[in-house]
């Protein structure tokens, strides 16, 4: 039981991205101090003001499928949002198809189109009683989709994407990211005709004005206790004690955590060796974000576009100017550019805009007479969780030796999950109902 003393301390919330915004937000009258290193809120949810634009870190769009989250968010946004239709395409074989590529493969080259829609029959129903797999993602795609899918998209973008052997991920992750379609489906597609919308993210809200981070900025607002270029450099767990970069200890009562799990335990030194051992098997993959502004209106009418095949360097782009036209300076256009690199990998960003611009104007997104008027780069270290055969072991680990410490580690790098930001907001809120109960 904790004593009268160490309840009058506050929640101590490590991160002011969303997630840790909404603990904050949730806890109401729970005292809390969030600390944040940045010198804004937002984690990966902020935006960026170049030369006229607005920039996010990649695609940050708003999937929300709870009544709790759509009245919040339209709370916290007021009337400053668009409902956005999706509208996503594959680039492949020098062909746009829309997506998901396995329900959609009419334009293809005809032997492409047969390899993939024969493939899935004869997998799916030619002999229904065999043994299905699902010991890692690659088997799995070709025990669900059929060699034509897998080795045309699944295989190939997954591999470019994750920067690993599909045979070493699971399929643990998949869940709404990885739509499977019907046999009726996959003939339509293969026919061309008009196919029904397939994923979670069919729909989404954008703010119109200021990017994803007035989002963040909103649910800042509700908040009294924030400390902004603030970090945590140590954390005495076994007194529950944390010493900020301002040289502050704080002593908190509990811990929400959403910084990256690797970065948490990190300052939680000394630790056991198992759990040490564990985070060791904690693997992920880094992306560069390249923004980019075109000096041309409406270069696409697309949301985004997947690029499965190796001579592209990029796996995704996408368009912010078809979410809300206020965040291009009129008669121009925006871009995200994502590419994947293994941890630490090192690039020359010269070398990588050259050969981005190359392959842009190789898919007709950018023509050679474009004038760029505006570029950044921004890296993201801990983009994608890698979910191989040893991460759910070592989370359990992890996980329940951070319960017993009385710390709470959240959100989509704190949980060490493939997540949207909708459930990023509902982790936060979860864990603020968890402490409140208590």
């Amino acid at each position: 039981m904790n004593s009268p003393k160490s309840r009058q301390n506050p929640v101590l919330i490590l991160g002011g991205g969303l997630a840790g915004l909404s603990a904050a937000y949730h806890l109401k009258t729970k005292t809390s101090l969030l600390i944040e290193k940045e010198n804004q809120v937002g984690g990966t949810a902020r935006s960026y003001q170049v030369k006229g634009f607005t920039f996010d870190y990649t695609g940050h769009l708003l999937h929300l499928h709870f009544p709790t989250t759509k009245r919040l968010i339209k709370k916290i946004l007021k009337n400053n949002f668009f409902w956005c239709k999706r509208d996503t395409w594959i680039f492949s074989e020098n062909t746009y198809t829309k997506y998901p590529y396995q329900a959609n493969t009419f334009g293809l080259p005809e032997i492409t189109v047969d390899d993939c829609v024969v493939g899935f029959f004869e997998t799916n129903y030619q002999n229904p009683g065999r043994e299905k797999s699902d010991s890692n993602f690659k088997k799995w795609c070709f025990d669900t989709f059929g060699p034509g899918i897998s080795k045309h998209f699944m295989i190939p973008y997954n591999e470019k994407l994750y920067r690993t052997k599909t045979e070493l991920l699971n399929i643990d992750w998949c869940g709404p990211f990885v739509p499977k379609p019907r046999l009726e489906d996959v003939i339509k597609g293969g026919l061309g005709t008009e196919n029904r919308g397939f994923g979670y993210n069919q729909n989404f809200l954008y703010p119109k004005r200021g990017g994803i981070q007035s989002l963040s900025l909103g649910l800042a607002r509700h908040l009294k206790n924030i400390k902004l270029q603030t970090s945590v450099e140590k954390i005495d767990w076994g007194n529950k004690k944390a010493r900020l970069s301002n040289s502050q200890v704080v002593p908190y009562s509990k811990l929400i955590n959403t910084m990256p799990l690797p970065e948490l335990l990190k300052v939680m030194s000394p630790l056991p060796r198992q759990i040490r051992m564990a985070a060791e098997k904690l693997k992920f993959v880094s992306i560069i974000c390249i923004n980019m502004g075109v000096k041309r209106p409406k270069i696409s009418q697309k949301s985004w576009i997947y690029f499965p095949e190796k001579e592209f360097p990029f796996y995704r782009v996408g368009f912010p100017m078809n979410f809300t036209p206020h965040v291009v300076p009129r008669g121009q256009s925006s871009m995200y550019i994502e590419i994947s690199l293994k941890p630490g990998e090192k690039y020359a960003k010269k070398v990588v805009l050259n050969r981005t611009i190359k392959g842009l104007i190789k898919c007709g997104i950018l023509k050679k007479s474009d004038k760029i008027s505006a570029v950044q780069f921004l890296p993201i270290k801990y983009a994608y969780v890698i979910y191989n055969q040893n991460r759910k072991m070592a989370l359990k680990q992890i996980m329940d030796f951070l319960k017993r410490q009385g710390i709470l580690s959240i959100g989509r790098y704190g949980a060490w999950k493939y997540s949207f930001m909708e459930e990023a907001i509902l982790d936060g809120k979860k864990a603020a109902a968890a402490i409140i109960k208590i």
